[in-house]
């Protein structure tokens, strides 16, 4: 692997002999998760070259596809047709979507999840709000997560994105009542709070990495761990676990022998923990990457 200055990039970009190599590797994975406007110069550039979308495999772009509330916020030299441009993308792999977090079940994004269901998907990140879910109590969470799996039937990696907070037990309760193994049958990694964890870990029997966020450990959720992971744990080979409440999660530090003896063939291991800080006037972070 070579890394250049992009002053040198440009430079080859602008000689004939080197520019369609160097357009095949730069544009194969994408990442701007936190750059508004240039994801929306990104999808311009699609919709004026279709040969470049077609070369995307990893797409991770921040961008709202409601045109009403873009074009009220955009300068107008910058607004795009965002659906257009994404399907152009036809061989997209692995895709997240920020700054839009209601796509999966909102009714004016129909068209969106269309699009979004011809890609043959092996790595989505799903960009949750549970504070849309609060305000929107009618949206059926389990129904609207099975319809997205289903679409995915090649899917590998499912990660929820870092947010753990307000996840209702009703939400929950739903998901265990929709998802079926059927839904999910190449899932081989999962990164999601514990409680949805929870779901997919007694469906998922391929699964062979595991992520969980969470900020509460206690007897109850090793416990209900145990038991749903009873036919899988022989198969996780990757755990990764993030504590974000330091201060209020002994436990967790009491027990770490029992929750490692839940998957005794791991080959990595990955602990973070987050608010260690004692520094005052410090506000703790609350989210990872």
């Amino acid at each position: 692997m070579i890394f250049l200055p992009v002053g040198s990039i440009r430079n080859l970009i602008v000689n004939r002999s080197f520019r369609s190599i160097c357009e095949q590797e730069l544009y194969q994975d994408i990442s701007l998760p936190h750059h508004t406007f240039r994801s929306i110069r990104l999808l311009r550039t699609f919709l004026l070259r279709p040969d470049l979308a077609l070369l995307v495999r990893h797409l991770e772009i921040c961008f709202n596809f409601d045109t009403s509330y873009e074009f009220s916020r955009t300068p107008e030299d910058l607004r795009v047709n965002g659906l257009g441009a994404l399907s152009l993308a036809k061989n997209i792999r692995s895709l997240s979507l920020r700054g839009d977090v209601d796509w999966i079940w909102e009714a004016s994004k129909d068209e969106l999840r269309k699009a979004v269901s011809k890609m043959r998907l092996v790595r989505l990140t799903f960009h949750e709000s549970w504070e849309y879910l609060r305000r929107n109590s009618r949206v059926d969470f389990g129904a609207n997560i099975r319809r997205l799996l289903q679409a995915q039937p090649c899917l590998e990696e499912f990660r929820f994105s870092e947010s753990i907070e307000d996840i209702t037990f009703s939400r929950v309760a739903s998901l265990r009542a929709c998802l079926q193994a059927s839904d999910i049958p190449n899932l081989k990694s999962l990164k999601a709070p514990p409680v949805i964890a929870m779901v997919f870990l007694p469906l998922a029997t391929r699964l062979e990495s595991l992520d969980l966020m969470t900020a509460d450990w206690d007897d109850r959720l090793l416990s209900e761990i145990e038991s749903k992971a009873a036919a899988i744990k022989l198969s996780i080979r990757r755990l990764v676990i993030r504590v974000s409440n330091f201060y209020h999660d002994q436990w967790f530090w009491n027990n770490l022998n029992n929750v490692f003896a839940l998957f005794p063939n791991l080959e990595y291991l990955s602990i973070t923990v987050n608010s260690m800080t004692t520094a005052r006037g410090v506000k703790p972070a609350r989210f990872w990457r």
